[in-house]
């Protein structure tokens, strides 16, 4: 009977992992990604930064946020990767529950919301490329500063939708930059009402806690 209950858990880890599918994304100049892996009840998030070179990498806690860290990393073949292992455990509190109307670092607004402003805290952390991360119990995700390459000018801004088996959980966007040829980034952001009305992402947020060296 034990043995047949780690059988049945086991395939429906298999199904639950098989049926995970980001989708394609729109290409961003310099950008490779995002993408999206669960490991050990965490959200990672992943974005290639192909004409930054940095010499030394760098792992640290997000502030405010217990269980949710951010690490840079040169890259194999060239360029730099941030990756970010967002824990759901840590926008449960309090603290995360009344909190300011933010709007991007340069203070712009948000080219995906009504009124331009995300309910968050805004959390900058220079040692990490100048990201600034935003969290409140009803978003999370970061803004990354990145140049196009040489050549190449967007003057305008690409939002576009992150889906997770066809359905929306979150938003990416490239910012233009501003009037001064400043501010360019991307940005992405998790809604968390639509991570929790997923159900195929949610078990697999709790079946990653059993096998937590493995990447899905």
């Amino acid at each position: 009977m034990k043995q047949l209950h780690y059988l049945l858990f086991g395939l429906a880890l298999f199904i639950s992992t098989s049926c995970l599918n980001q989708g394609k994304l729109p290409k961003i100049p310099g950008v490779d990604g995002p993408k999206l892996n669960v490991q050990n009840g965490q959200i990672v998030l992943s974005v290639g930064l192909e004409k930054v070179d940095i010499a030394a990498g760098i792992s640290l806690a997000i502030p405010k946020m217990q269980y949710s860290s951010a690490t840079i990393s040169p890259a194999q073949f060239g360029g730099t990767i941030i990756k970010v292992a967002f824990d759901p455990r840590d926008v449960e509190s309090d603290h995360f529950r009344v909190v300011p109307a933010e709007t991007l670092p340069d203070g712009r607004p948000f080219p995906f919301t009504m009124d331009g402003t995300l309910p968050a805290l805004a959390l900058n952390v220079p040692k990490l490329l100048d990201t600034t991360f935003y969290a409140s119990n009803a978003v999370f995700g970061f803004f990354i500063p990145v140049s196009l390459p040489d050549g190449m000018d967007i003057p305008f801004d690409i939002p576009f939708r992150l889906r997770m088996n066809g359905k929306q959980i979150g938003i990416v966007s490239y910012i233009r930059t501003n009037h001064e040829g400043e501010g360019s980034g991307v940005v992405l952001m998790l809604t968390m009402k639509q991570i929790q009305d997923n159900p195929e992402f949610k078990t697999l947020l709790k079946h990653s806690k059993r096998y937590k060296s493995k990447v899905f």
